[in-house]
């Protein structure tokens, strides 16, 4: 969860009022983060790893039914702001999805997505697409990737990297979306390239939503568009600052390259 109040803060009243009830929105949106999505997975095929190369963490969800013979679509989904989203939290949304649909689920700790006093901070953004690209050329050699269908996406204060980095390798990345999502235009402007704008963008917020997430949602889908990005946007009714992951899910879906996933297990999602 992340709520973007100022990118610097100064001691004149009206910025200390904009600061409480910012802070304010942020105490009451909390429970809006919790993960209801159910948990019922195979224990042994969550873990969390060491990347040895920046030497920071991330969790890998594997789902129990891969084989070598199969690629593995893959899903990297960017945490918000800590503690009220951690990359554990992302795990516990998406594994059930990774799982029927089998995918290999990436959940990396990151330290760009502060949304309630962060960004998108160029510096951490940087550092968190070198842990983003690291883990995927290292997933590339350990199992066998569907480099067709790698989905991009962030919650809240992960829009931050899921924007950044996403749209930075539109060679990599297939799909980007963004749910409930901060958006900082300065973290974005000028850093991807022009074949970007082919890259499909989802962006999607619930009804009640706090009203900087809103307001961020809608100002990330009027900049993409201006810039040529061709966005599908989505209002969640009756709703707040809540996990929907099989919007994202049924999205990425309906832009699949090549077959979709097929089978009992795999139909497409409702919402």
């Amino acid at each position: 969860m992340a709520f973007l109040l100022k990118p610097y803060l100064t001691t004149d009243s009206a910025s200390v009022k904009t600061v409480r009830k910012s802070l304010i929105t942020v105490l009451l949106a909390i429970t809006g983060c919790a993960v209801p999505q159910p948990q019922n997975t195979p224990p042994e095929q969550q873990r969390l790893l060491l990347e040895p190369i920046t030497n920071r963490y991330y969790f890998l969800y594997v789902p129990s039914k891969y084989r070598s013979d199969k690629p593995l679509p893959v899903i990297v989904t960017c945490h918000g702001t800590d503690p009220f989203d951690v990359a554990a939290y992302q795990v516990g949304e998406w594994k059930m999805l990774a799982e029927k649909y089998g995918c290999l689920l990436i959940c990396p700790k990151l330290t760009s997505t502060d949304g309630i006093l962060g960004t998108g901070a160029i510096d951490q953004l940087l550092r968190d697409e070198c842990l983003i690209m690291t883990i995927l050329g290292q997933m590339h050699y350990l199992y066998n990737i569907d480099r067709r269908n790698i989905l991009m996406t962030g919650f809240s204060g992960g829009g931050f990297p899921a924007y950044f980095v996403g749209l930075r390798h539109p060679d990599i990345f297939s799909v980007v979306i963004a749910r409930n999502c901060n958006f900082n235009r300065r973290a974005l402007d000028g850093w991807y390239p022009r074949e970007a704008i082919k890259t499909p963008v989802m962006v999607y917020y619930a009804q009640n939503d706090p009203g900087a997430i809103k307001d961020q949602s809608e100002k990330a889908i009027a900049y993409l568009r201006s810039a040529g990005f061709k966005i599908t946007a989505k209002i969640i009714p009756h709703s707040g600052h809540e996990r929907y992951p099989e919007v994202a899910m049924k999205y990425w879906l309906e832009h699949w390259n090549g077959a979709r996933p097929t089978g009992a297990h795999a139909s497409t999602p409702k919402r």
